[in-house]
């Protein structure tokens, strides 16, 4: 059986080969982004905007059983208003004679409508279905500066 262990949200990881050790760079719990939209909109109209920014899920996981070593990971985007965006599905295996593994997924772009509290789900299926193992939060504060309209 896999179990999770840790799971943060960082812009950058680095493995050492010799010891293996993980480095995490720029963890992040909050952001703060300015919007220059090109077009006239209102913050009411609730648009969504992609933010250039590319980060990782990292996560350790170990198993305690070495025929049920295989499973699946996804980690999915939860908006302030509760609305859902798929991010990441991976596949995750464990190596013969080895206990504690590493996932380190890659995403490019944060997707977001307005500020406030946005959440990683980060799920583990062993089996059937999905069962929640880490909840990321990021504090999102969006100001967007709207373009005045003429007269």
């Amino acid at each position: 059986m896999i179990k999770h262990i840790w799971s943060v949200l960082c812009q950058k990881s680095s493995v050492d080969q010799q010891s293996n050790n993980v480095s995490l760079f720029d963890v992040f719990e909050a952001l703060e982004v300015g919007i220059n939209p090109t077009t006239n909109i209102k913050p009411s109209d609730n648009p969504e905007f992609n933010i250039p920014i590319q980060y990782q899920v990292v996560s350790l996981w170990t198993v305690t059983d070495a025929k049920n070593n295989e499973g699946e990971i996804r980690v999915t985007l939860i908006y302030p208003d509760g609305k859902e965006k798929f991010l990441i599905d991976s596949d995750l295996k464990f190596l013969a004679g080895k206990r504690r593994m590493r996932s380190i997924n890659q995403i490019q772009g944060l997707p977001v409508n307005k500020s406030g509290d946005y959440h990683f789900i980060v799920e583990l299926k062993q089996g059937e279905k999905f069962q929640k193992v880490s909840d990321l939060p990021l504090e999102v504060k969006l100001n967007i500066n709207t373009i005045p309209q003429r007269a």
